[in-house]
């Protein structure tokens, strides 16, 4: 189950704690992401790392989107004034909203983590560019010797 985490899929996450795991191990994955990418051993072609970039904010969109749906579950109305009515309402306002273990803030946490991937993988498309530029300088430094 770990190596779904790392891989970034969620399908074998059971409930909110198994989301939450899930999503612990993705943060890890772009922390090891970001040491490689400041330590300068991650370039990217820039081409690959925008597509890669952009397809990481276009699942952040949808995400973002899930998370505001899921925010709405806090305020469920409608299944009547009966005692366990109002009970059933309030366990689907928790499980939607419930801090750090709530569907809508998991979202909006996994939300963040898309977005910071995009960042580091634009982040090592620079880096290639800046090696890529520092090469032809020195080639052209040394043709010129």
């Amino acid at each position: 189950m770990a190596d779904a985490y790392l891989s970034g899929d969620l399908s074998g996450a059971v409930g909110f704690a198994g989301a939450g795991a899930a999503l612990g191990a993705i943060q890890q994955q772009n922390d090891q992401l970001a040491q490689q990418v400041s330590a300068g051993k991650l370039k990217m072609n820039p081409d690959a790392a925008n597509k890669a970039a952009e397809a990481y904010e276009d699942e952040a969109y949808e995400v973002d989107r899930l998370a505001k749906q899921a925010l709405a579950l806090g305020r469920v109305e409608g299944l009547g004034a009966y005692r366990s009515a109002q009970e059933l309402a309030s366990k689907f306002g928790r499980k939607a909203t419930n801090g750090s273990t709530g569907a809508a803030d998991l979202l909006g946490k996994l939300r963040d983590e898309l977005l910071r991937k995009a960042d580091l993988f634009r982040q090592a498309a620079k880096d290639y560019v800046a090696t890529d530029e520092q090469i032809s300088q020195d080639l052209q430094k040394g043709s010129q010797a």
